[in-house]
């Protein structure tokens, strides 16, 4: 899933021998700030500890001290603790995939540019990666503290909607007893903060990463190679940044619908739950491609400059050429040389023509496809095959 680690990075500097742009998106993020002090060689561990020790652990700890049975289900408990999937999922993947993919993006965004800087693919000179880097490195800073102000608006505000949806006695939730919360409730609540308080953190850094990029390529050159490996020009590093983002709403996703297939399993969920749920459908389907294609469409734009202006090169030569031969051609004075000359001109133009016009390949495009329609089909694929088991079992 390309999380790398974050390494210490120097001070946004530009070094004169090597003017690679490095920028600075961590400023005001304590949670990137913690990122940057953990070790290196145990970084992902580390951190999926520290996710399922401050939520899922807790919450079973609470959930064994508290007035509830762990397994038994009876009409006034319809989910208790044991059974609750949904809740085992968010905790112990969910939400530490969330916490990795949140901390590393400034380490993989850096190392994607640090990539087709070094290729020659993306060009900055070093008083414009200078003013870049200071310009931005004072935007996520306030990118930063916005995102935590409204993580804590996000987290408290979905808490709540969570407290008034289970807290019913009909509903025999394991989280309350009665219509009260039980201590299990208490942790739960906290988790479920801590979840959706990460969202707008993660949401809003990649919508400036985005507008990062688009910045970047305005003020920078992009000199595509027709046979680079990666297929497509050497910018699929940057390519890869999209792919991150959709790793991210696919877990959303199958949160969804575990969440969805728990309810409607085991629970009494109030009416208005379902008009929630349509619509969570109707935007992930939307927001799929929206955060695939959001960091790559800066450099599609580039691209596709690059590419137009390149063709309009080999046609300016290429009439100047068909021009002087017209004014041979009625002394017969043309030679091999200006036949060499023009199939030369005619083969750059048919190299150029398939310079790529999108900074992925069909690889990564395909995982993409993959990752986005997982949910789909999962939404589909369980009712089919509750469906099959009902009626092989009533054989």
């Amino acid at each position: 899933m390309g999380l790398d680690v974050i390494a210490a990075e120097p001070a946004a500097e530009i070094d004169p021998q090597h003017p690679f742009l490095w920028i600075d998106t961590i400023s005001g993020s304590p949670l990137h700030q913690w990122g940057r002090r953990t070790n290196r060689t145990s970084f992902v561990v580390r951190v999926y500890a520290c996710s399922v020790l401050l939520t899922y652990v807790p919450m079973a700890a609470a959930a064994i001290a508290g007035p509830l049975p762990l397994l038994r289900r009876d009409p006034s408990l319809r989910l208790p603790f044991g059974y609750d999937w949904n809740i085992a999922f968010m905790f112990l993947f969910s939400f530490p995939a969330l916490v990795l993919l949140t901390m590393t993006d400034h380490s993989v965004l850096n190392s994607a540019l640090r990539r087709v800087q070094r290729e020659g693919v993306l060009v900055v000179d070093a008083r414009t990666a200078g003013t870049l880097a200071e310009k931005w490195r004072a935007r996520f800073h306030r990118v930063n503290s916005m995102a935590y102000l409204f993580a804590v608006i996000a987290g408290l505000g979905v808490a709540a909607f969570n407290y008034v949806a289970y807290t019913p006695a009909d509903v025999g939730y394991w989280v309350a007893t009665d219509g009260h919360l039980v201590l299990p409730g208490y942790v739960f609540l906290t988790s479920i903060f801590l979840f959706f308080g990460l969202l707008p953190v993660y949401i809003t850094r990649n919508i400036a990463i985005s507008v990062f990029l688009k910045d970047l390529v305005d003020h920078s050159e992009l000199r595509l190679l027709p046979f680079h490996p990666d297929r497509c020009g050497g910018i699929r590093p940057v390519g890869e940044l999209g792919l991150r983002s959709q790793y991210a709403l696919t877990v959303l996703g199958l949160n969804v619908i575990s969440l969805v297939a728990i309810s409607f399993l085991y629970l009494r969920i109030p009416p208005w739950l379902d008009g929630l749920i349509i619509a969570a459908a109707i935007g992930y389907a939307f927001l799929g491609p929206v955060v695939f294609m959001g960091p790559l469409l800066p450099f599609r734009a580039g691209m596709l400059k690059t590419k137009a202006e390149l063709m309009s090169e080999v046609a300016h030569r290429l009439r100047i050429e068909l021009q002087r031969l017209r004014t041979q051609l009625p002394a017969g004075e043309l030679t091999k040389d200006d036949e060499r000359l023009i199939k030369r001109l005619r083969k750059l133009g048919s190299v150029i023509d398939e310079l790529p016009v999108w900074p992925f390949d069909a690889g990564t495009l395909k995982r993409f496809v993959t990752f986005y329609v997982l949910p789909m089909a999962s939404a589909i694929g369980y009712p089919l095959v509750q469906f099959v088991v009902r009626k092989v079992t009533q054989q």
